[in-house]
């Protein structure tokens, strides 16, 4: 969201919020609001309804150059922190990033090679009985190749999600995927990105994440509001080592 502020369509939304209400001066004016200026005892005469914006985000960047374009003012931050069974003290001089996961969320890591991925796909729906599956690729054209090579086998109700497809041609494909019609839907990070998608019972990464970042955001698509979910993550040989210790 934050990356797409270049578009300027979080400035045409502030100037919508602080645009005057048609009808008479009078009506509304708990509606009505004016942009922030020197508080004075005139400012805060007739009362206002104040301007809120909350930020939800699973990796919220510490980037203040970012952060400085929502235009924040005295932000408060909460955070939703699950305290560790064992008390273990960490090393103030490490700084890393933490991240939690769903309490219902199981990840499996699954080495294989690249010729073995598709028939893992077909092995976990067809055998294994896991679908729907939302499977994340690197690239467009690694989802379009697979979801080619899944339909070409059969026997599988295979879809892609990705920026090939047009507004129109991805709402469609949401909304059968969440009715149950297609078992295995490929996409991309980016065509994914701020979509909710209603009853994913498990997430694959055919292409293991360059960040971790991309990870928590692929993997949060399941195991929402207390239900259970699943995370397979395709590892090759020299993919395994470097996963792990992330």
């Amino acid at each position: 969201m934050i990356d797409s502020i270049h578009q300027s369509w979080l400035s045409l939304v502030v100037k919508a919020v602080y645009r005057s209400q048609a009808g008479s001066p009078g009506a509304r004016t708990l509606l009505r609001r004016t942009e922030p200026v020197c508080i004075t005892a005139a400012s805060l005469s007739p009362a206002q309804m104040p301007l809120q914006k909350l930020l939800f985000s699973a990796t919220l960047t510490q980037n203040p150059e970012k952060l400085q374009q929502l235009g924040l003012y005295q932000p408060q931050l909460f955070s939703s922190v699950h305290s560790p069974s064992s008390s273990t003290t960490a090393d103030p001089t490490q700084k890393q990033e933490r991240f939690d996961f769903p309490q219902g969320l199981t990840e499996y890591y699954v080495p294989c090679t690249i010729n073995k991925k598709p028939l893992l796909i077909l092995h976990f729906i067809l055998y294994l009985k896991l679908c729907p599956i939302l499977c994340f690729t690197n690239s467009r054209q690694t989802a379009h190749r697979l979801c080619l090579l899944v339909q070409l086998f059969g026997g599988v109700q295979a879809a892609e999600f990705s920026s090939r497809l047009s507004p129109g041609e991805r709402k469609n494909t949401l909304k059968d995927f969440e009715h149950g019609k297609i078992q295995l839907l490929i996409s991309t990070d980016a065509a994914a990105r701020g979509i909710d998608i209603n009853g994913v019972k498990c997430v694959v990464n055919y292409d293991a994440p360059q960040y971790v970042r991309t990870y928590i955001h692929r993997v949060g698509r399941t195991a929402r509001a207390g239900k259970a979910g699943l995370a397979f993550t395709f590892l090759l040989r020299v993919q395994v080592h470097s996963m792990i210790q992330n």
